[in-house]
């Protein structure tokens, strides 16, 4: 038995047998001190929390350490029960109790604590008037607790009642948090009873409200949440939007969670210009394979007076490490229906819907790397009535073969691709490719210089159908072909910019022989010319496919020259070429193709990189010296001093084909506010393509965004959008669009204002995006 009173100083532990509660120790206190971590009750936090929040599964019992008490006064019998008063704290693990008075019985292991109560576990505190808890049941009541939770984010909250009632579960009577600074509570989450099992994975909520300026924007009379980031049924948070084709839509998905690896998402649909409709969306998830299922239907369009619908399919499979599958399927009830039910310029925008299946087996045999793969692939060609485009060929079936070997000999590389692939269409010539392009290189690498010499064949073999008259149905082309491609690299020391750098010199040149071969009989089933640029300069071949392989006898020559920082970098890239030709071309697309026979190319030049850390910039020009004219360029320049703060400019240009400019910006404008913007105008047509204008305010604590756009949706068809987001950091939020993700989409170099805003709800009470169009 020790007693230690007044200011006496009382430092002793008594060892007992480990059947006994741990052993505890008397000292004086020495100020204040701060506990290793905050109450694991404290993840009411969590109870909002799926991702930066959550806890972990709950770990296995830890053997207990000593209890600790120091306090200006202590007295007691250490093995039963002691009071303690004046600075008070108790200490077991990590695990920090601090009042004014504290009385604890060491047999039963019950704590009282009164004024000025603070509990704190790792950097999470509690404060409130009174606490009662059993350390060995971890169960007990904390009255009018406040809590400060310091996790991805700051929150902060109180609460009437606090109640532990075990390791891992807890419940939090009349509660409330926010994550705005103290002194303010512009938003604010409210529940009656809020509690939290983390055994079962599962919170329960009664009455719950989210308040922002003292109103109500969300109620809950009743729910349960998944804890852990577990997913879990029922209904999500209603959508709504704002669209000139779609009218006001307003969404209410429900999510059913299947079983773990499966899950569907129903969406019912109402829109105020097209009637109701219906989207699902069915997840599946396993070892070797995974798919995704989305269908769109609607009963009746108010506006055409028919049904319409939209369904897309994703499966990828894993046979066994090298044999893998996918499926790709892409399907719309008419030509208009991206026009009328997507928002986004790239789908709107897509003519040809893929329908594709293939399997593929690769492996290695020696040194010897081959593949197998057999395709089928068919479109479903969307028409615009004001431009119309041609249906590409379908390939029912494609198979592919091919090997690779390098370092034969310890000199050659091989390579040996081949392929048989039917193409059919439901107007034009229809037909059977055989194919093989057998290749032998001899790459010959040093410090400072490379010669690679190559080898190589072109063999195709036809049999056609639905011919035209005289045109024979059996074709076969055979091209051999040779290459030379040949540089070298100089670098020297430079100062530029203020800056230590190594500047390079890297002339190339690249020559390439092919015979001619007549081809004009031979139907253009998936080729076209391929786009000159300056990849293009350094390929045998001027063609991009299987049907024409161009004779050449031409040599071009480029140099390169960059910029690099000691650590590599490259800060600057400049590089010119063309090409010569020591004869005209004879082989081209279709007999009425017109043919270069001018001797030289247009110049290419490109230059870009970052010259300052704020800037970057990229140039590319093709000029006709014959004409003296420029044919093609593009420019663009963009400035970022700092984050969500940027302006960018771009310039294209193809003669008597494109004329473009492309600004956009994210500048802040006042304290805490934001404007963002594109503007996409064709100067040869005269018109806009697409414009953006928004606003965005950063309150610390919450984010208000607003964002309209104006589309041209096809030939002459525009449309506009509202969009709007409300989003408390940490908690989730109010929209009619995902406004992030459109931002950063459409506003090239975009940045979130609130990058750090965590996620303090769980995902059955935060809003899960549904799928908003089929593609």
């Amino acid at each position: 038995m020790a007693i230690a009173r007044g200011s006496e100083l009382c430092d002793f532990s008594i060892q007992l047998p480990e059947s006994i509660p741990p052993p505890m120790q008397h000292r004086r206190a020495r100020g204040p001190v701060v506990g290793t971590s905050g109450l694991a009750m404290l993840l009411i936090l969590v109870l909002v929390a799926p991702r930066s929040w959550a806890q972990a599964v709950p770990s296995p019992a830890k053997a207990v350490g000593p209890t600790t008490i120091e306090a200006l006064s202590i007295e007691g019998v250490s093995e039963f029960e002691v009071s303690a008063r004046g600075q008070v704290e108790l200490r077991r693990d990590n695990l920090g109790i601090y009042s004014e008075l504290l009385r604890y019985n060491r047999e039963f292991g019950r704590v009282e604590a009164d004024g000025g109560v603070r509990i704190e576990r790792d950097g999470d505190r509690f404060f409130g008037s009174r606490l009662r808890f059993d350390l060995n049941s971890d169960t007990g009541v904390f009255e009018e607790p406040r809590f400060v939770m310091r996790r991805t984010l700051t929150a902060r909250g109180s609460a009437e009642r606090l109640e532990f009632l075990g390791q891992d579960r807890i419940r939090l009577v009349g509660g409330s948090f926010t994550t705005c600074e103290p002194g303010r509570e512009d938003w604010r989450f409210e529940a009656r009873e809020l509690e939290l099992d983390y055994e079962a994975g599962e919170g329960r909520l009664r009455e719950g409200r989210l308040r922002f300026f003292d109103t109500t924007l969300l109620a809950i009379p009743r729910g349960t949440f998944p804890l852990e980031n577990r997913r879990k049924s029922g209904f999500l948070t209603p959508h709504y939007s704002q669209n000139t084709r779609r009218g006001l839509e307003i969404s209410a998905p429900y999510y059913w969670n299947i079983a773990p690896e499966r899950d569907l998402t129903l969406t019912p649909v109402y829109m105020s210009k097209r009637g109701p409709q219906l989207k699902t969306q069915y997840r599946y998830l396993d070892a070797r394979y995974d798919g995704d299922l989305r269908w769109e239907y609607l009963p009746e369009d108010k506006v055409l007076g028919t049904s319409r619908s939209g369904l897309t399919y994703r499966h990828d499979h894993r046979f066994a490490p090298d044999w893998v599958g996918h499926v790709d399927f892409n399907r719309v009830s008419d030509d208009r229906y991206l026009v009328d039910m997507s928002s986004q310029v790239r789908q709107i925008t897509l003519g040809n819907l893929n329908r594709e299946g293939f399997m593929r087996y690769s492996g290695t045999a020696g040194a010897t790397h081959y593949f197998l793969q057999g395709r089928v692939q068919r479109f479903q060609t969307l028409q615009d009535p004001l431009a119309p485009i041609v249906s590409p060929y379908n390939r029912a079936p494609q198979f592919n073969a091919g090997l690779t070997r390098q370092d034969i000999g310890g000199r050659l590389d091989l390579s040996m691709p081949a392929e048989y692939v039917r193409f059919t269409h439901h107007t034009l010539v229809e037909g059977a490719r055989l194919s093989f392009g057998p290749t032998l290189s001899m790459p010959l690498l040093a410090p400072g210089h490379f010669v690679t010499p190559r080898l190589g064949l072109h063999y195709a073999d036809y049999r056609l159908s639905r011919v035209a008259p005289g045109q024979a149905e059996r074709q076969s082309v055979t091209v051999p072909w040779a290459s030379l491609d040949a540089g070298l690299v100089f670098e020297r020391p430079a100062n530029l910019f203020g800056g230590e750098f190594t500047q390079t010199l890297e002339p190339r040149l690249f020559y390439a022989y092919a015979p001619y071969r007549a081809q004009d009989a031979v139907p253009v089933f998936d080729t076209g010319l391929a786009d000159f640029n300056s990849a293009q300069l350094f390929s045998e071949n001027r063609f991009a496919g299987g049907d024409r392989f161009g004779d050449a006898n031409q040599v071009t020559l480029a140099v390169t020259s960059r910029l690099l920082d000691a650590n590599g970098e490259e800060h600057l890239r400049a590089t010119i070429g063309q090409r010569y030709y020591f004869r005209d071309e004879r082989v081209g697309l279709t007999p009425a193709t017109s043919l270069n026979g001018r001797g030289q190319s247009d110049i290419l030049a490109a230059v870009g990189g970052r010259v300052a850390q704020q800037w970057s910039f990229d140039g590319a020009l093709q000029y006709d010296p014959q004409q003296s004219r420029t044919e093609r360029y593009s420019a663009s320049v963009r400035y970022t001093p700092e984050i969500a703060k940027m302006v960018s400019a771009s310039y294209r240009f193809n003669r008597d084909a494109l004329r473009q400019i492309d600004v956009a910006a994210q500048w802040p404008i006042a304290p805490g506010w934001y404007a963002v913007g594109r503007y996409n105008y064709s100067l040869l047509e005269r018109r806009l393509l697409e414009g953006i204008a928004g606003v965005e305010y950063n309150a610390g604590c919450w984010v208000f965004r607003t964002v309209f756009q104006r589309l041209q949706a096809a030939a002459q068809t525009t449309s506009t959008a509202l969009m709007f987001q409300l989003e408390f950091n940490g908690f989730g939020g109010i929209r009619s669009g995902d406004v992030v993700e459109f931002l950063k989409r459409q506003v090239p170099g975009y940045a979130v204002t609130n990058p750090a805003s965590g996620d303090l709800v769980p995902p059955g009470l935060r809003q899960r995006l549904p799928f908003e169009q089929v593609y």
